[in-house]
């Protein structure tokens, strides 16, 4: 079931892993491992289960009952968690990749997946327009890397889906060009998001030196990717003649 199993093997894997190591916009990049877990008191977790409610899976402790925590449904909420109250230089640069959950209305492999694998790369800036400018960069050279690979890319401004049109968050997210999306055969397999202030205004996060920072995330959908490129494979690999005898 595609409940049960993943999209994409270890070779892949690192191939990706690579791929997107050796972009320039990723250069620095310093790798960090984090639970996939969120207690349900961090600011974005609770935050995430109230624009998201349908979509968290939530765990309970049986033994410490007063415990309760949110898988986490992105790479970068774990991040953001182990930063809280960090001061940081100026420009920092983390990725983090691990398994993300999210409940889904239905499950298809390597499309729709209770359980995924994804990488982020997340950027702290002291300048929203040194975040901003990466996003750029990300965009450029992200879909330079899947094309290089054969498949066929659109980058599409996009707004988070669930949130209720009238939200003013898809609003303001839409108006500022917040979100992009790398759509591949009508299938997003990744995004850039702008945070501006959002993320460590609430996470206290600031500069070494107490001044505010700006965050920006990509994260690539590693089972989405796979999936897509092995549509392409099936796509271009020739026809078997049939067999007369």
């Amino acid at each position: 079931m595609c409940m049960a199993r993943m999209a994409i093997d270890a070779e892949r894997e690192a191939e990706f892993d690579a791929a997107l190591a050796g972009l320039p916009c990723f250069a620095g990049g310093v790798d960090e491992r984090y639970a996939p877990l969120l207690p349900k008191s961090f600011v974005l977790a609770g935050n995430y289960l109230k624009s998201f409610p349908q979509h968290g899976f939530s765990l309970s402790n049986t033994v410490r009952t007063e415990e309760n925590y949110l898988l986490s449904p992105t790479c970068c909420y774990p991040v953001f968690h182990g930063k809280t109250g960090a001061r940081l230089a100026k420009r920092t640069l983390i990725t983090h990749k691990n398994l993300c959950f999210r409940c889904e209305d239905h499950y298809r492999e390597g499309t729709r997946q209770i359980a995924f694998m994804m990488r982020e790369y997340i950027l702290f800036a002291s300048t929203a327009d040194e975040a901003s400018a990466w996003t750029v960069r990300v965009k450029e050279e992200v879909a330079g890397l899947l094309r290089g690979m054969g498949l066929s890319v659109a980058v599409e401004a996009a707004t988070d889906p669930f949130f209720n049109a009238k939200d003013y968050k898809q609003k303001f997210q839409e108006d500022q060009n917040l979100k992009s999306e790398f759509v591949i055969g009508g299938i997003a397999v990744g995004s850039v998001n702008l945070h501006l202030r959002a993320f460590s205004k609430a996470c206290d996060i600031l500069t070494e030196t107490g001044e505010p920072l700006y965050s920006a995330c990509f994260g690539l959908g590693y089972d989405r990717l796979a999936h897509q490129l092995s549509l392409a494979s099936a796509a271009v690999a020739p026809s078997k003649e049939p067999s007369y005898v």
